[in-house]
This record gives C-alpha cells, structure tokens and sequence, in this order.
C-alpha cells in the first residue's frame, strides 16, 4: 500500500484523540515504525486494515 494512505490513517488517529499505546498494542507495530513507514513505505495491508479498524470502533 503507498504511504500517503498510511499517513492519511494517522492524522485521523490523532484527530479522533485515539492513544498511540491503544493503537500499538492493537497493530503489534510501534508508532516510531509507522511513522517510518510513512516517509519510506510501502506499508503492508495488514497495518493498513488493522489502523482502519480502530478508526471504526473509535467511531461507534
């Protein structure tokens, strides 16, 4: 997947006020490695549809 959509994920994470903690915990991938992968990507699927899915069950 290209990076801008792993970006695109993380602004909405901090947006919604969502721990960084929550999200690594979830994902099993530190924020310092997904801000990597967001300057260098490509980001694999898995990271993108996990980081998804926490945007949804922040939202309900």
């Amino acid at each position: 997947m290209e990076s801008a959509e792993l970006v695109q994920l993380m602004n909405q994470i901090d947006s919604k006020g969502i721990g960084w903690k929550q999200v690594e915990e979830k994902v099993k991938v530190s924020e310092s490695l997904l801000r990597l992968y967001a300057k260098s990507g490509p980001v694999p699927v898995t990271i993108i549809k996990g980081l998804k899915k926490i945007i949804e069950e922040a939202g309900n």
